[in-house]
């Protein structure tokens, strides 16, 4: 009677274990779904946005021209690839724009102007591409 009592024991051990090997298995597959879902893209195309020309100089005879757009905690900079030559100009920095424009998967590396006309890395930002500007008040 033992022996019949341990097989059982044995028996229901082994019931366990493949009950919490599928329990198992089907966590990790859960888990591993959740975490490879594709969370919503913000949207990559905006039409009639206010926002302002800005300057950085990078060294001497180096500027870089970024569009700072208002965001909802702070403005946000874009470098524009195709920035207009006529919005390439020292006077225009701070100048209020409307533009549309698509937002690029890469990005492009700003630098700040050393003391002995270095280049040093400041931050990175997402490239644009305009697709109408204008100036604005």
């Amino acid at each position: 009677m033992i022996y019949g009592a341990n097989c059982v024991i044995f028996i229901v051990t082994k019931a366990n274990q493949l009950i919490m090997k599928k329990i198992f298995f089907l966590l990790v597959l859960g888990m591993s779904l959740t975490l490879c879902t594709k969370t919503p893209d913000k949207p990559s195309t905006y039409e009639g946005i206010e926002g302002k020309i800005k300057l950085i100089g990078c060294s001497y005879m180096c500027t870089q021209y970024l569009v700072s757009v208002p965001s909802s905690t702070s403005n946000t900079l874009y470098y524009p690839i195709n920035l207009p030559n006529s919005y390439k100009q020292g006077n225009m920095d701070g100048v209020n724009i409307t533009l549309s424009f698509d937002i690029l998967s890469d990005s492009t590396q700003i630098y700040v102007g050393t003391e002995t006309d270095g280049q040093m890395p400041l931050f990175k930002v997402k490239n644009i591409n305009i697709t109408k500007i204008k100036n604005s008040k």
